[in-house]
């Protein structure tokens, strides 16, 4: 419907669905008070999808269009050790199971990550895939759920009472100039043949959605980066990634891969190695913000906990926080840094 829709414009033969489909992304197109990049960057990520796949947006168009969906890398985004004891020795660095992360009183459908505060002249290395030498801007950005028991996907393992699903909203470096977005999914303790079309990983099993080519981010453009996770029972998750040069690409896949909506209530975002449990690898005096934003079934402020889910690290610290103002949707932040320090603290706002 998409190509078609792109190649021959409306036709006689299309349908109503489709229709209304056109019709919408109409609306969204000359929805007022959009002028602004960071204006059309908010009001992109809020756009849903028209189906399964992968598209693109050009500011200052509010419309999805649909592009070619690639192979998403198969390097493993892995989970943090379930056991914490005795890991990080104080100050900890974030990662590998350190970090905030934003749990609400019900379900979330959608969580959009940026940062603020932003260090001038920030820059990073990091391995590629986790592995060989150091090359600028080889991260990751990772909008991560909770581990979670419950997912009818577990059901083919040893234990389904031991096996936690998981879900991951990513950006990967791939090359100096391309980079990708996709979503990775997780059976953590399978500990049995992984399903048809997923990787083992020790006693895990994991499987990735299609994938988009984006342009590499580099650290700078960390300022004015938004992706964006979502979920909806029964039908469509999706990733987008928003930068301020005003463009945008998203991919969409079946809920149903591990039944993310059902259970989605904790929210961890940052930047992070690039795979295979590597470390991002600021420049000295480095400080940062993640931010989360959150559409749940309620608007009360988050609970902010010390606790992470990603086995990916970077050099940074967690420190203390200064204090949002109001906000208009369930938001947390905490600051990160590699230069001084204070006490770990995080900030809730709704």
């Amino acid at each position: 419907m998409s190509k078609i829709k792109r190649n021959f414009g409306v036709l006689a033969v299309m349908t109503l669905a489709g229709m209304s489909i056109a019709s919408g992304s109409a609306l969204a197109a000359t929805r007022p008070g959009v002028t602004t990049k960071a204006q059309w960057q908010a009001a992109i990520a809020g756009l849903r999808q028209p189906g399964s796949g992968c598209y693109r947006a050009s500011y200052p168009a509010l419309r999805w269009r649909a592009v070619r969906c690639v192979t998403a890398p198969r390097i493993p985004l892995v989970p943090a050790p379930l056991s914490r004891s005795a890991r990080h020795g104080a100050p900890q660095t974030v990662g590998d199971g350190t970090d905030y992360s934003a749990v609400v009183s019900g379900l979330i459908s959608k969580g959009v990550g940026t940062f603020t505060n932003v260090s001038s002249g920030i820059t990073e290395k990091g391995q590629v895939g986790g592995s060989g030498g150091q090359t600028s801007n080889a991260f990751s950005l990772q909008l991560n759920s909770q581990f979670f028991s419950g997912s009818p996907a577990c059901s083919g393992s040893s234990d389904p009472s031991d096996c936690l699903a998981w879900q991951q909203f990513v950006y990967t470096y791939e090359t100096r100039s391309e980079g990708y977005i996709f979503m990775q999914y997780w059976l953590i303790d399978y500990d049995a043949t992984c399903p048809s079309g997923w990787y083992s990983y020790s006693t895990d099993c994991y499987t990735n959605s299609n994938a988009a080519t984006v342009t590499t981010l580099t650290a700078a453009e960390l300022a004015s980066v938004s992706l964006t996770g979502s979920a909806k029972s029964g039908g469509e998750d999706g990733v987008s990634m928003a930068v301020g040069s005003g463009q945008a690409t998203s991919v969409t896949n079946s809920d149903s891969e591990i039944d993310l909506a059902t259970y989605w209530n904790t929210t961890e975002w940052g930047v992070y190695g690039d795979g295979g449990g590597s470390e991002a690898n600021f420049g000295s005096d480095t400080t940062l913000q993640a931010q989360t934003v959150l559409t749940a079934t309620s608007d009360s402020a988050p609970t902010c906990v010390e606790e992470g889910f990603t086995g990916e690290t970077n050099n940074l610290k967690l420190t203390s926080t200064p204090a949002l103002g109001s906000e208009s949707s369930p938001t947390m932040a905490s600051r990160q840094t590699n230069g001084t320090s204070g006490t770990a603290s995080c900030a809730v706002a709704s």
